[in-house]
């Protein structure tokens, strides 16, 4: 996957993490971590540690609510996201150029297929990235 669509997907998958006051949360480290993975630093790799926050119930159980809050809203967005907009969200990678929204419903598909087990190829994989298949 290009980072550009990794980052951004990470940037607002981390904003649709449930809230919690307690500082143990799971969710908070979850949040801090790709917050800080979709700032836009991290050239050809982007440590988002999906392995280690979905390696227990209460991990996937975080990450499948945030993606099932973020694909509602997605499916409820204009057809593309503006790319002038998407720089409010802090990504040092400048969005210029209009995003469409499909690209992030298909990151989103992609992540839940991961999270079940259909995926199975390597970060060295090349045949499909998601998000990547449809035009900006």
């Amino acid at each position: 996957m290009r980072d550009r669509i990794l980052e951004l997907w990470l940037r607002l998958l981390a904003l649709h993490i449930e809230e919690s006051p307690d500082e143990d949360f799971l969710g908070r480290r979850i949040r801090d971590q790709w917050l800080l993975a979709s700032k836009g630093y991290f050239a050809g790799h982007v440590p988002h540690d999906l392995e280690l926050f979905a390696s227990d119930e209460n991990g996937q159980r975080i990450i499948r609510n945030a993606i099932e809050s973020l694909m509602h809203k997605l499916k409820q967005a204009p057809e593309t996201l503006d790319g002038p907009t998407l720089d409010l969200l802090g990504i040092e990678d400048t969005f210029r150029d209009p995003f469409k929204t499909c690209r992030l419903i298909e990151v989103g598909h992609a992540f839940l297929r991961l999270l079940d087990g259909q995926i199975t190829d390597t970060a060295a994989s090349t045949e499909f990235a998601p998000g990547s298949r449809l035009a900006t």
